[in-house]
């Protein structure tokens, strides 16, 4: 059986060297290539065609984030295990939603090193205290957040059964705006109905218009 083929991508030398004696003590694993800058990664892997990219997010030029686009829109793939010193739950998410197949902090030992590794080529996910529902749940939060005033309160008049006629009437805006608004807010969560939409702003007990804000623009 070929092993895999590993990519390092970390702007310091002695954490690459450290984690490429790593992945050399794991059976099944090969690394091909180390690269210390973001603007490399993307070049190295178009080159190279590893079958894992160990991807620090703190990268001069391209930042692990953006290379991880990167390699996902062109070789969607590879699996990509972000590696960074960094423990923090809103990184962990953010590289969930990104596409990474797992998280990695770089204190981890070699045995999670190895099943780490081990599970993301087994094409599952790694992200070890995170259940699937924990991360989609925060990401749905946080693109709840991100909806404007208008479209709340227009998801909040449908989420009440209320036609879109009725909540244009209500709020005084055209019909015609409140499906505008319908499509932007079905778009920006991510979901294929009004229905999703309703249940997940539900979900987080935004709903609630408060009747002392004046009306934004339509």
């Amino acid at each position: 059986m070929t092993d895999h083929r590993v990519l390092i991508c970390d702007d310091h030398w002695i954490v690459r060297q450290a984690i490429r004696q790593r992945i050399d003590d794991l059976e099944g694993f090969t690394v091909v290539e180390e690269v210390g800058d973001g603007a490399e990664v993307k070049p190295a892997v178009r080159k190279l065609h590893p079958d894992l990219v160990l991807l620090d997010i703190e990268m001069p030029n391209v930042n692990g984030i953006e290379s991880m686009r990167r390699i996902l829109s062109r070789f969607p793939e590879i699996r990509i295990l972000v590696y960074t010193a960094h423990d923090d739950p809103s990184l962990v998410r953010l590289a969930s939603r990104e596409g990474a197949s797992g998280f990695l902090v770089k204190s981890a030992d070699l045995d999670q090193i190895r099943d780490a590794c081990e599970t993301v080529m087994a094409g599952e996910r790694w992200f070890p205290g995170y259940t699937d529902k924990d991360l989609q749940q925060e990401d749905e939060l946080k693109r709840f957040m991100e909806l404007s005033d208008r479209e709340r309160e227009v998801l909040a008049l449908l989420a009440t059964g209320m036609r879109a006629q009725g909540a244009a009437e209500e709020i005084g805006i055209r019909t015609a705006t409140v499906y505008t608004h319908v499509r932007n807010v079905v778009n920006k969560l991510g979901v294929d109905t009004r229905t999703q939409a309703v249940a997940i702003a539900t979900r987080y007990a935004f709903l609630d218009r408060d009747p002392e804000k004046p009306p934004t623009a339509g």
